[in-house]
């Protein structure tokens, strides 16, 4: 991305904004920040139709390099977001994403899976977008 790595740490660490640009984030609320900076607490609430879902993830901030997101939420047997942000030659930032999750429910599994399979596809793209909103023209 066109920007510094520090403008998009900062960017994706701002958890309580997803929803004013993430397809399917309906509410996004830390809950708990405890001494240590770095980690927080937060619940999540998507809308995928007709259907709400209410989570909560814990954050570990390594700032500028990475952010990794867990859940033990009973909604998941699985889910991991790691982040990381490299300088590039130019002083753009290098972004990388990985998404493992896996619902617990075999019901919801394959809805699931193909909605977070296409918000992973946008994800990167959604931020892109929000970067250039926020920061305007390229460094």
């Amino acid at each position: 991305m066109p920007f510094s790595r520090e403008q998009i740490f900062n960017l994706v660490a701002d958890v309580e904004r997803y929803p004013e640009f993430l397809p399917l984030w309906h509410h996004a609320k830390i809950t708990r920040s405890p001494e240590d900076s770095s980690l927080y607490v937060t619940v999540q609430t998507l809308q995928l139709g007709l259907m709400i879902k209410r989570f909560r993830t814990e954050t570990r901030l390594r700032s500028p390099d990475s952010i990794d997101v867990r859940s033990s939420d009973p909604l998941f047997d699985r889910f991991h977001i790691h982040w990381s942000f490299e300088t590039g030659p130019d002083g753009s930032c290098l972004v990388d994403f990985l998404l493992d999750c896996e619902a617990r429910s075999i019901f919801l599994r394959p809805m699931l899976d193909l909605l977070l399979l296409d918000t992973a596809r946008s994800t990167v793209g959604a931020f892109e977008r929000r970067a250039h909103a926020l920061y305007g023209a390229v460094n």
